[in-house]
């Protein structure tokens, strides 16, 4: 058996994800009967692993582990305990990998059926849920949802559709009684449905349509991208803005010779341009500074230095202007790619 000396080698191999493997692990110990076992390995992990291992628990569990850990002894657990709750650590290791080889079916062939679908419906992984309430009325995956776990819900609220989340937020704070003799017949259909889904491939979401036809027209030559971008902003030009969006990006700016970069940085103001460099490649930053002026580069350092923690959203408004300028001298004429 592993012993206190055998553990702390094992700790100081570990990697990032091995270690956030195994806080997984004795969480799963820590929320299950394992509490003290858990307690016991808490004790002699790393710092950062004991509080990666807390932070995945409920917040009544963190908070009693945390208040036993500190009434612990200063001192490490006797051995004999220690390799008592490293069984149990590894007999769980060994429970989730033979389960992780099994196909679904033996799993549900080994697995007693839950209680009721209430039970089963906190089963079921939150991205599957949030597709098999998809076209639901906001009253009934408000009253499915307030039998779920805060996390969960969060999980499930962000995937279903921007118009319905707020409403359904509403309804879920609304105090009263859940109506049961309608939340089990709910629950049973949405867990059904859930069964019927695995088998079918997810209709991919308009904001992945519009990415996949954006990265499809990025591979044209601009003669031919340019009459399809025109007939899209005829048929459908909120569509066609999105799509335009996402077809010039920073990284274009190394495909334009300096020349042509030259002309289009006097379109621009060097604030703007300091803004759009913000967190880009060494690359990019070098290509611009290398065809401005000694004194617009010394603005735009200036500039840079100024800016100190800015918010995304204003990069990537200076980042659309500096693109809006790409896309308009290439229409023109004026900017070739590479």
């Amino acid at each position: 058996m592993c012993s206190v000396s055998c553990l702390a080698r094992s700790q100081s191999e570990m990697t990032q994800r091995t270690r956030s493997t195994f806080a997984q692990l004795v969480a799963r110990m820590a929320e299950s009967n394992g509490e003290d076992a858990a307690l016991m390995l808490l004790r002699v992990l790393p710092v950062d692993v004991a509080e990666n291992v807390l932070s995945q628990l409920s917040l009544e569990s963190s908070m009693r582990l945390r208040r036993r850990l500190r009434l612990a002894p200063s001192e490490p657990p006797p051995i004999a305990e220690l390799d008592d709750a490293l069984a149990q650590f590894f007999d769980l290791l060994r429970l989730i990998r033979r389960r992780a080889a099994m196909s679904p079916d033996e799993i549900a062939a080994e697995q007693p059926p839950p209680a009721n679908p209430i039970d089963e419906l906190k089963l079921i992984p939150p991205d599957q849920l949030a597709r098999a309430m998809e076209g639901e009325q906001a009253g009934a995956v408000s009253l499915i949802l307030s039998a779920l776990d805060p996390a969960t819900v969060g999980q499930i609220i962000r995937r279903l559709p921007a118009e319905q989340r707020a409403d359904i937020a509403l309804r879920i704070a609304k105090p009263g009684t859940r109506n049961l003799s309608l939340l089990q017949p709910l629950a049973k259909a949405v867990v059904e449905k859930t069964r019927k889904l695995r088998d079918v491939p997810s209709a991919p979401s308009q904001e992945e349509l519009i990415q996949n036809l954006a990265d499809m027209l990025r591979s044209f030559p601009r003669n031919d991208r340019m009459p399809v971008v025109q007939k899209l902003e005829q048929a459908d030009p909120e569509i066609a803005s999105r799509v335009v969006e996402k077809l010039y990006r920073m990284e274009d700016l190394l495909r334009i010779p300096d020349r042509q970069i030259q002309m289009l940085l006097g379109k621009l103001d060097v604030k703007t341009v300091a803004v759009a460099l913000k967190g880009a490649v060494p690359a990019i930053r070098q290509k611009v500074t290398s065809n401005m002026s000694s004194r617009s580069k010394s603005v735009l350092e200036e500039e840079s230095e100024l800016l100190g923690s800015i918010a995304d959203s204003v990069v990537r408004e200076a980042q659309g202007t500096v693109l809006a300028a790409v896309r308009k001298g290439e229409e023109d004429g004026q900017i070739t790619m590479d």
